[in-house]
């Protein structure tokens, strides 16, 4: 049986030493990993108990992390142990012979013994760097010298010079000037390899040419690299017609030559990638010496995952499936047709997609946050409801995701990222440098030459196929059409990048290494979700969309506070709660919220909002409906619902997956939220006074008296009596007498 069409599989762990798991409130750090077990030690406070371990497999802590029972906090411990790491020594002496790194690494071997004994305050005597110290310095390290080198390399240093009148060294250690000299050398060069390279090129006098020679020899040089693509012959002869008109003004014996082969040998000295570039185009250089085949060198899964947008090569139906086949032919051709944009996320070790997300709008933060979200996010549950056979439960929080510098991946996407405890890295503008994902996109080209509709490179390819008019497939259909490509064919296909292994194999042989924790649920909450800054906390809590959210924490966060104003995170998938932000000054002061908890789960009094999206929220305001409507006849298009409801897919598997119901972006809610709050205004209105003065005693004209009565449930209606005339009228009692309807005393 294929493992890819398991359903059931076990997620294998790798926690790092200064991870912190929280385990049913007591906290734990990881002491080692065995196969698939984790040695844990509980920790209390600032103490740690050395001779008591707790083993969890990683079953149990998948079933710890389902119940919701256990937390993880990567790198919680990282800064009280305060682990010095040396710096990486990148020097690169792959150009040397074996002579001479064998001569680079003596070297090194002894600048480092002197430092570390200089540097150590326990030691019995501590060299300086004179003379004399690196003297007795060598007179007492030299066997030792000599044994590490045997050991090293299996033979011993070869003996010293033959000098006159002195004894030949039985190998060849440094006198105290070289030592010091090498000394300097080594600190000179911030403690690299690279100090101790050989500097061969810099002796003897290597320029057999005349000075005048090689200055036109390096003018006339620097023309082969030009458009007009001439031969190396043609310099030949302008240097010699250059030299020719130099030598009309010399004597005969102060003439100057240059043979061919010595412009020749310049011209072949020059950049390649230069002369490509002027006898070419630059563009042609870049895709002749970019680097191709194996690309970067991702050991780790999720090590680096690279992002990008794609618009589709073809054309759907924006309707859903069931509802398109009961059309009649004139309905279907008004339905409108959209390319699509895919968003996708690839692991660069494994070759798997780990993020996904289609929109059937343009790139734009709200279509990036959902796909970047969904690489922590299991998918196997929607692959299934797609119809895929193989599972899809490639998931983790990455190391790096790399992306473009355009507005889709802007202020929004890196503080989720940076939320999320994501780094985030740009590498430069030219595509090329994000290789992996671009190669997924053209491979992605395979799957749209299947169906009618396809949308070609330029209208020149196309020709005169009316791609629109034969689109066939609907968003849902294609949809779940792409995620069965996804699993069931391209992940299980030989990879040309992987050796000929599948981008599965590789996942589950790099599974085995473990791979870093998915954040929690309400972690996820807080980094993707939507945030409003500075709102203001009353004794009935925090207002959002006419929902007010309370509880006893952000009381007491509210009697601290006072006036002061603080930042909401918006679920948008679920109105029932929101997460206040602590200030970073009043953590640890708020009764029963450890220190170390940034945010407040705060629901929404009565359960208001428990189960309603922002989108359906939005749309239900009619001053929301008008304000988008009055945007789009203006051409700015304003997102609110993400459709969705095409995908046919059922809600509690949308819910699971964490497909996203809405595409607001925080600048769109900022500018909903202040057309909300101009209409309300706006319908409270405002009293419009009387422009001239009323006659009379200044307390108006009186209309009717009211009279003490009884409550007569068999009474008929009682009509007002018709207004009569001011003078006839009786004076009436101070504001109309009582309003009450019973004989008696006011209350």
């Amino acid at each position: 049986m294929n493992p890819a069409l398991a359903r059931s599989h076990e997620r294998c762990h790798l926690f790092g030493r200064h991870d912190r798991l929280v385990i049913d409130g007591q906290s734990f750090r990881v002491e080692r990993k065995v196969k698939d077990s984790h040695v844990l030690q509980p920790v209390t406070g600032d103490l740690i108990a050395e001779d008591f371990f707790v083993v969890k497999t990683d079953k149990e802590i998948n079933g710890l992390i389902r119940s919701k029972r256990m937390r993880i906090d990567e790198g919680y411990y990282s800064k009280a142990l305060g682990i010095l790491r040396a710096r990486f020594d990148d020097s690169d002496l792959t150009d040397l012979s074996e002579e001479d790194l064998r001569t680079v690494a003596w070297k090194k071997e002894w600048c480092v013994r002197f430092l570390d004994a200089a540097a150590n305050a326990e030691g019995r005597w501590r060299p300086r760097r004179t003379l004399d110290d690196c003297a007795r310095f060598i007179e007492e390290n030299a066997d030792r010298m000599d044994r590490w080198y045997l050991d090293t390399f299996g033979e011993r240093r070869r003996p010293g010079r033959r000098l006159p009148g002195e004894v030949r060294k039985a190998f060849d250690y440094p006198s105290s000037p070289a030592l010091k000299k090498w000394l300097a050398k080594f600190i000179a060069g911030h403690c690299r390899m690279d100090s101790f390279r050989p500097r061969y090129s810099n002796s003897g006098n290597r320029n057999q040419l005349h000075p005048r020679a090689a200055e036109v020899i390096a003018i006339e040089v620097q023309k082969y690299a030009s458009i007009l693509k001439p031969k190396m012959a043609d310099i030949c002869e302008n240097v010699e017609l250059a030299l020719h008109e130099i030598n009309k003004e010399l004597q005969q014996h102060q003439h100057v030559y240059a043979s061919d082969n010595a412009v020749r040998r310049r011209i072949h000295a020059l950049d390649p990638f230069m002369v490509d570039a002027g006898r070419e185009d630059s563009d042609y250089a870049l895709r002749k010496y970019t680097p191709v085949g194996k690309g970067l060198s991702i050991t780790t899964a999720l090590g680096r995952v690279e992002m990008d947008d794609w618009e589709v090569d073809l054309h759907t139906l924006i309707m859903r499936s069931s509802i398109w086949k009961a059309l009649k032919p004139e309905q279907q051709k008004l339905v409108p047709r959209v390319r699509m944009t895919f968003t996708a996320g690839i692991d660069c070790a494994s070759r798997c997609i780990v993020g996904f997300n289609l929109s059937i709008n343009s790139p734009s933060t709200a279509t990036t946050k959902p796909a970047l979200r969904s690489v922590m996010v299991d998918k196997t549950e929607l692959a299934a409801a797609a119809g895929a056979q193989a599972s899809w439960h490639m998931h983790g929080r990455p190391t790096y995701v790399a992306t473009d510098g355009g507005p889709a991946y802007g202020r929004e996407f890196d503080d989720a990222a940076m939320r999320a405890n994501i780094s985030r890295v740009i590498p430069e503008q030219d595509p090329r440098m994000r290789g992996t994902v671009e190669a997924f996109f053209r491979y992605m080209k395979r799957l749209c030459r299947y169906f009618a509709g396809r949308a070609f490179a330029n209208v020149v390819e196309r020709g005169d196929y009316p791609a629109e008019q034969l689109a066939a497939l609907t968003v849902g259909e294609f949809y779940k059409t792409l995620i069965v490509f996804i699993v069931d064919y391209y992940h299980l296909r030989p990879h040309r990048g992987l050796e000929g292994r599948t981008p599965y194999g590789k996942w589950m042989e790099l599974e085995k290494a473990g791979l870093p924790p998915a954040p929690a649920a309400q972690q996820l909450a807080v980094a993707f979700g939507l945030r409003r800054k500075d709102r203001s906390i009353s004794k009935h809590g925090v207002e959002f969309l006419g929902i007010s959210y309370n509880s006893l924490e952000l009381a007491r966060l509210y009697a601290l506070l006072g006036q002061k104003k603080v930042d909401v995170i918006i679920e948008p998938e679920d109105l029932g709660g929101v997460f206040v932000r602590i200030p970073k000054q009043f953590r640890g002061r708020i009764k029963g919220v450890p220190e170390d908890q940034h945010f407040l789960t705060v629901p929404s009094v009565d359960g208001t909002g428990t189960g309603k999206t922002l989108a359906e929220t939005l749309l239900a305001k009619q001053a929301v409906r008008e304000f988008v409507k009055a945007e789009q006849a203006a051409g700015r298009t304003i997102r609110i619902d993400a459709h969705r409801h095409f995908l046919d897919l059922a809600e509690n598997v949308r819910k699971r997956a964490a497909i996203a119901t809405h595409e607001i972006t925080e600048k769109t809610l900022d500018l909903i939220e202040a057309r909300i709050a101009f209409s309300g205004r706006a319908g409270l209105g405002s009293v419009e006074h009387a422009a001239e003065e009323s006659d009379g005693d200044g307390l108006g004209k009186v209309v009717a008296l009211s009279t003490r009565r009884r409550v007569d449930t068999n009474q008929k209606p009682h009509v007002s009596p018709a207004p009569q005339e001011e003078e006839s009228a009786p004076k009436p009692t101070p504001f109309g007498g009582s309003m009450n309807l019973y004989d008696g005393e006011d209350e």
